[in-house]
């Protein structure tokens, strides 16, 4: 038995060889270019810093009156460091604990977020969607990949 799937797939490749045959000029295929998930975690760690945390330790991350500055190479903290500090807060400092409202996979991208200001390989501003420049993002050497 064939499938109306199976006729419109049929269709489909009819009609784009039946273009092709018509069409004097050669046919373009744009691919957009997903984001690495590396980078896509950069970038959600953005968005949640922008939520939650450039209030105290500014826009990006530089620091301010009320919070440290986290892209000071000398302040680096681990990804395990990071996590607990964003959990647990630092209540004598003033820093509340954030674990009732972010998951640890959204502290893991804000993490991603300051080290990737730290490190300097992402500039300061909003960073593009999908990659510099609107281009494929390959993490530096010692990053993360998932």
């Amino acid at each position: 038995m064939i499938s109306r799937t199976m006729i419109t797939a049929a269709a489909a490749v009819f009609l784009v060889t039946a273009i092709d045959v018509v069409s004097d000029s050669p046919r373009t295929t744009v691919i957009a270019q997903a984001p690495s998930d590396t980078y896509n975690d950069v970038y959600n760690g953005w968005k949640w810093w922008h939520v939650y945390c450039y209030r105290c330790h500014g826009v990006d991350a530089i620091g301010t009156t009320n919070a440290p500055n986290l892209t000071d190479p000398n302040f680096k903290l681990t990804p395990a460091q990071f996590l607990k500090t964003v959990r647990n807060g630092i209540p004598d400092k003033g820093m509340q604990a954030w674990d009732k409202l972010l998951e640890d996979k959204q502290i893991r991208q804000i993490h991603l977020y300051v080290r990737a200001r730290t490190d300097k390989i992402l500039p300061p501003g909003r960073p593009d969607e999908v990659g510099p420049n609107k281009g494929p993002w390959v993490p530096p050497a010692g990053w993360p990949k998932r």
